[in-house]
């Protein structure tokens, strides 16, 4: 077997993924960082060649995919929400001011890879929200594959100069190396105008855009006034060439979607005939739950978040976490504690939180969804949950009901994907 990958031979207390492996006790043989079967032992067999891993009691689950994040906001830990999310807005940008002027933000993106490791993440759809390559340069440096979405901003008369500036950034770097892709984000229809999605279109790249976050995104749009009115004043973003479109923020980007997938962020807000609109147009959700919960929405009396609706009607719905301020774990970042949340929350369905968290994830950033399944073939790496109990008759449910950190027992490393 010489110059033959090592072989390693995985037993454990279970062995889940999301197209259709569910053995307990279950095992999983690798060739590097390859899959070459998954199953039950006696599937699997024994191998001599292979160095065995006893894993009794953990389930060992594939890589996950964050579809939202901000790494580059990974040194704000976790804290009470203000109570107006304008206020909260008002301090990221304070915060991106300090990076700026300190020389950090290459430093906090760094960390953010750190803490989406230590939560079981191989994957991230992450928004490089100060409109610079340092999250990007950050992501190819490390072991995590994905989307770097370049966040971009321009209402009005702002917009060309928006647009000039999209062109010359993006135009300086590939569109792949080392396993991250470079994308593109309008950050919302109450920040970016019409031209700059159509040039963010044009680009041909991956786009990704917060979408129905908040009921001030739908009053603004509607009827230009409200509390993101008069935060885009103070920021002095408004100016005199500003049109709103006077419809809900889904329906604002409806023609958008209809030419090209977008990745949309958060839908906290939605009308009944929108989910038909997002299915016919092909476009893909992530669903960030604990900061959804986090800034109190959905609320005014507007129903809870339809992503189950959306998951079953045929669409593409996948986790994210947003910042890191809105989670739980100060530990770390990953979409398991998502799964986890909207288990307890809601009694969701553990089979379809594993599909959001790894296919559905890895089809809404365009990546090789078996990458984050055991199917034979290339792997985006192995987490082990160790269980805290005894296992109950459904070894994920246990997983999702604990709090505990994944580890790794083969970890991510994009570099050659």
């Amino acid at each position: 077997m010489s110059g033959q990958a090592e072989r390693k031979l995985i037993r454990a207390a279970a062995v889940i993924d999301a197209r259709g492996i569910e053995a307990a006790p279950g095992a999983v043989l690798l060739e590097g960082r390859r899959v070459i079967a998954a199953g039950s032992p006696s599937d699997i067999g024994t191998h001599e060649e292979a160095v065995v891993i006893e894993e009794p009691s953990a389930v060992i689950l594939p890589a996950m995919v964050n579809a939202h994040c901000h790494l580059d906001l990974s040194r704000l830990e976790p804290r009470p929400f203000p109570g107006r999310f304008e206020s909260w807005l008002e301090g990221i940008a304070a915060t991106r001011a300090a990076q700026e002027r300190e020389g950090v933000l290459r430093a906090d993106c760094d960390l953010g890879i750190e803490l989406s490791l230590a939560g079981g993440v191989a994957f991230v759809g992450d928004i490089a929200g100060a409109g610079k390559l340092e999250p990007l340069e950050a992501l190819r440096s490390g072991p995590l594959g994905g989307v770097s979405f370049i966040e971009f901003f321009g209402l009005g008369t702002r917009q060309q100069d928006a647009i000039a500036r999209m062109g010359a950034l993006l135009g300086s770097v590939p569109d792949h190396d080392r396993g991250v892709g470079l994308g593109v984000s309008p950050h919302a229809p109450y920040s970016c105008g019409a031209e700059l999605y159509e040039a963010a279109m044009d680009t041909g790249l991956p786009l990704a855009t917060h979408l129905a976050e908040s009921l001030e995104e739908e009053q603004v749009l509607r009827s230009e006034d409200g509390p993101f009115r008069e935060l885009a004043d103070n920021l002095g973003a408004w100016n005199e060439g500003v049109v709103m479109p006077g419809v809900h923020p889904v329906d604002a980007l409806a023609e958008c979607m209809d030419r090209r997938s977008i990745m949309l962020v958060h839908l906290n807000y939605i009308e009944d005939d929108h989910v038909d609109l997002l299915v016919r147009s092909g476009a893909c959700v992530a669903y960030c739950p604990r900061a959804s919960d986090y800034f109190g929405h959905p609320h005014g009396g507007r129903p809870d978040h339809q992503y189950g609706r959306m998951f079953q009607a045929g669409l593409t719905v996948a986790l994210g976490t947003d910042s890191r301020t809105c989670l739980d774990t100060p530990d770390r970042i990953g979409v398991l504690d998502e799964m986890r949340h909207l288990f307890v929350r809601d009694g969701a369905d553990p089979a379809m939180l594993l599909e959001m968290a790894t296919r559905h994830g890895a089809r809404a950033l365009g990546l090789d969804e078996s990458l984050v399944t055991f199917e034979p073939g290339p792997v985006g790496g192995v987490l082990a949950v160790d269980l805290m109990g005894r296992p109950g008759p459904d070894p994920l449910q246990s997983v999702l009901a604990q709090r505990n950190a994944p580890r790794w027992i083969i970890p991510p490393d994009a570099t050659g994907l």
